[in-house]
């Protein structure tokens, strides 16, 4: 199904609105607990010419995503798995590892590099915390968009992973 909703672009609203993509993207990690989390699917990052915001399925089975939905999906796996969604060399593991809380503080949040009075170029990174710390992460750099590198630490989980490639929907 395919559902469009138009709206006059306002930061705060955009923000709700990924924040409940990433609520939804928790039901559904829940839900499903064979799903793969965002670093082990093999989903990457491709910029979007329309903007399209996925749930967690649809983007494993389009296998890439710009940043709105990758930031969204994995806020939801943190909301949704807590510590068992972090790995060695993500911030927080260690501690993450001691607490092994079952869910995380997660938020999808917006940067920008554009001036105040002239809005227009975003970005979607998340915001997790462990214990009393905050950490932020941003998949869409990790996943392909600084001119396609892939951070290595997700290299070696794709690389562990047996079969390998992207992971996709029945």
């Amino acid at each position: 199904m395919r559902i469009a909703v138009k709206l006059a672009f306002d930061e705060r609203a955009a923000l709700r609105l990924l924040n409940w993509l990433a609520q939804e993207n928790a039901i559904l990690l829940r839900a499903q607990p064979d799903l793969p989390l965002l670093y082990d699917s093999g989903v990457t990052y491709r910029r979007e010419t329309d903007e399209t915001w996925c749930d967690f399925l649809n983007m494993l089975a389009q296998g890439h995503e710009d940043c709105d939905g990758l930031a969204s999906a994995r806020a939801g796996e943190l909301l949704a798995r807590g510590s068992s969604a972090l790995r060695p060399g993500d911030a927080g593991f260690q501690e993450a590892m001691m607490e092994r809380a079952p869910s995380l503080p997660a938020e999808v949040l917006l940067t920008t590099r554009s001036r105040i009075e002239d809005p227009g170029l975003y970005h979607c990174i998340v915001r997790y915390r462990v214990g009393g710390t905050w950490f932020r992460d941003d998949p869409s750099a990790r996943l392909g968009m600084n001119g396609g590198r892939i951070d290595p630490l997700v290299q070696q989980r794709w690389a562990a992973r047996a079969g390998g490639g992207a992971w996709r929907t029945a």
